[in-house]
């Protein structure tokens, strides 16, 4: 070989080095994690055929009943602010929901309320086709803020409650606050709370992504109020307060990084506006059919061969769920929060197990420990005490990486009310 052929051949082995990423021991090679708003297990999967559901509901007095049907858009929201929550939950008995204003008006009994497979249909055929997680629990007994958080850093600061909203003049939780606006947290992971800003100087999976794994946030306006994405990720300083907040983008991009070829290794796809299936915002029905409408695309793509899609909430929205989290408060910074409320987890991939139910224990800290199973990077709780993904469920018993591959489930939008 020539000086010239030598030289030539080492450049590009330099170049291929530096550009690639490290090699994944799974064949998944993209993450996609779907979040939208407010539904406990029972609420959307309560009567799903093997899961842990029930149909039958009941009062602190014993009364039973059977679980009255969701209407697609809610008459109002329910309340699931940490003290509600508390509320609910009764100290583990699961039946403080009737104490709670706005659970039930007029005998509507509305936080008891279920949607049947008729009123999301295609979020059940994903569970029937793929794998439903029905010990999934969030981290806090609370609302968005902490959920969201979670999602993105296995922790929230401590935090149990939202900061303030002011609306339309400031819309971004966190570090874009107006000063003065304060969270409320449990301090040092106590129970004593204490009031801090909502911007932590805490890292996320960004932080510990090795090299070369890329990353984005696909998220939506707030219900049409600011063009910027609303994203959970204003509230850490490592990556609002960096150049990696151009990371950060609106969720018509994904359409284009699709087509393109340019999804990131791991993305967050986050709904913040009228398709987010929030009570009382805006229709189930219309949020089943934003989300399917992405994977749809995802699953006639080239991406569908090495993909794994997440499905979940941000918080219980109030709803009832009769499953007690099987982790409590304990007042340390061992068990800071204990677990929150069951809330749905869909996994869709050609590795998830078929018409699996996924029955064990797992949290919101466990949608980062997966990312960093599959991408070989270290727990954030090696780097912040706060972080719960050291512990969690790494969601890899929902997957058969031995199995032939599953194929593409492309379903048709349906008509809403």
């Amino acid at each position: 070989m020539t000086r010239s052929l030598r030289r030539s051949a080492l450049g590009l082995l330099l170049l291929a080095s530096c550009s690639s990423k490290p090699k994944s021991r799974y064949p998944i090679e993209h993450v996609v994690v779907f979040v939208k708003e407010n539904h406990t297990f029972d609420n959307y999967f309560g009567s799903f055929p093997g899961a842990d559901g029930t149909t039958a509901c009941h009062l602190k007095d014993g009364t039973s009943f059977s679980c009255p049907h969701a209407p697609d858009s809610t008459p109002r929201d329910l309340c699931h602010e940490h003290g509600c929550a508390l509320a609910d939950w009764a100290g583990g008995q699961m039946n403080g929901w009737e104490g709670v204003a706005g659970s039930d008006v007029s005998g509507d009994r509305l936080a008891w309320a279920q949607y049947a497979e008729s009123d999301i249909p295609n979020y059940w055929k994903y569970a029937r086709t793929y794998t439903l997680g029905d010990r999934f629990f969030a981290n806090v007994l609370g609302p968005s803020f902490p959920g969201h958080a979670f999602l993105l850093a296995a922790q929230a600061g401590w935090a149990v409650g939202n900061p303030p909203s002011h609306i339309p003049s400031s819309l971004n939780w966190g570090c874009d606050q107006p000063k003065g606006d304060t969270v409320s947290i449990l301090q040092g992971g106590t129970c004593k709370t204490a009031e801090v800003a909502p911007c932590f100087d805490a890292p996320s999976v960004p932080d510990v992504l090795p090299a070369g794994v890329t990353w984005k946030f696909y998220g939506t306006d707030f219900y049409g109020l600011d063009p910027e994405p609303w994203s959970m990720f204003d509230a850490f300083k490592p990556i609002r307060n960096s150049d990696r907040w151009k990371n950060v983008v609106n969720v018509t991009q994904l359409g284009k990084d699709i087509a393109n070829g340019t999804l990131p290794d791991v993305s967050w796809v986050v709904n913040q506006d009228l398709a987010d299936e929030h009570p009382a915002v805006g229709s189930v029905c219309s949020g089943e059919n934003w989300t399917v409408g992405y994977i749809n695309q995802l699953m006639k793509s080239s991406y569908w061969n090495h993909i794994a899609i997440l499905f979940t909430m941000d918080d219980f929205g109030g709803w009832v769920d009769h499953v007690a989290p099987p982790r409590q408060y304990g007042c340390d910074a061992a068990h800071p929060y204990g677990l929150g409320f069951r809330l749905p987890l869909l996994v869709i991939s050609p590795y998830a197990r078929p018409g699996f139910i996924f029955h064990e224990q797992a949290e919101q800290a466990s949608v980062p420990r997966f990312i960093e199973r599959i991408f070989g990077a270290p727990p954030l709780s090696d780097r912040d005490p706060a972080a719960q993904d050291g512990q969690a469920n790494d969601l890899l018993g929902a997957f058969n990486f031995g199995q032939a591959p599953l194929p593409p489930l492309v379903l048709s939008l349906h008509s809403c009310p």
